[in-house]
């Protein structure tokens, strides 16, 4: 899938632009959980999988997890919506969270309807995984990517398939720690200065011709030492 597959012009608005899912996924979080419940697992071995599959731990219990639903790029169907809101009724406690940075979460699930979680989401292309851990964690877009007066361009389809190249790959599932991403339409929205990477869309006059780039940020965070990301260079171009 290319850049030019995602942009909004060539899908159809009500059905998702890619499937996040993998079924096998729910029947191998299920056949672990067993084996962690006969002692087979360890704890700290279990909570590595566990975190890479998108299921906090509950404090003072095992019994519970907490299901992070990633929505890449912010950008979430009907169906899907319909799915979760019946997913927090069945197995959660009648309401969602919603998280700043584009998760949904589903709180008070029992460990073993994880793996039911993870079977429903598949069936609206929907995935949890590497929404927690040390992994590349969902990567954000602007909500007003693609509307925004002062975008050069809109960066979604790039958010999109920067999601789509780390999701499940082998050099993103055990890195030092989270790593984020963070894709906006112009300087005055999406924070990007406050994540790893940052984008901020550019065009730049090459030759007489436009040049589609980015104004990249880096290094930047929140958290009890917060950084502010450092520019990279004026532009970046998209290749």
């Amino acid at each position: 899938m290319t850049i030019s597959d995602l942009t909004h012009s060539s899908v159809d608005p009500v059905s998702p632009k890619i499937n996040w899912a993998r079924v096998d996924e729910a029947d191998n979080f299920a056949e672990t959980v067993k084996l962690y419940r006969q002692g087979k697992y360890d704890e700290d071995s279990f909570r590595r999988f566990r975190l890479q599959h998108g299921a906090y731990g509950t404090r003072m219990t095992s019994d519970y997890a907490m299901v992070r639903v990633k929505l890449p790029a912010g950008e979430i169907y009907p169906k899907q919506f319909e799915k979760l809101s019946k997913l927090s009724e069945q197995y959660s406690i009648g309401s969602a969270h919603f998280s700043t940075r584009e998760n949904i979460q589903l709180h008070w699930v029992i460990l073993e309807d994880v793996s039911e979680i993870f079977r429903s989401l598949a069936e609206v292309g929907l995935t949890s995984r590497e929404a927690c851990g040390n992994s590349v964690r969902n990567v954000m877009c602007s909500p007003l990517s693609g509307v925004c007066s002062d975008e050069k361009f809109d960066s979604t389809p790039y958010a999109l398939a920067t999601a789509k190249f780390f999701l499940r790959n082998p050099m993103a599932q055990s890195l030092p720690r989270k790593f984020k991403f963070n894709f906006t339409c112009c300087e005055k929205h999406g924070m990007v200065r406050m994540v790893d990477v940052g984008l901020i869309p550019e065009i730049r006059q090459v030759d007489g011709s436009e040049q589609k780039g980015f104004k990249i940020f880096l290094g930047g965070g929140l958290g009890n030492k917060s950084f502010v990301g450092h520019q990279l260079e004026d532009f970046t171009p998209e290749e």
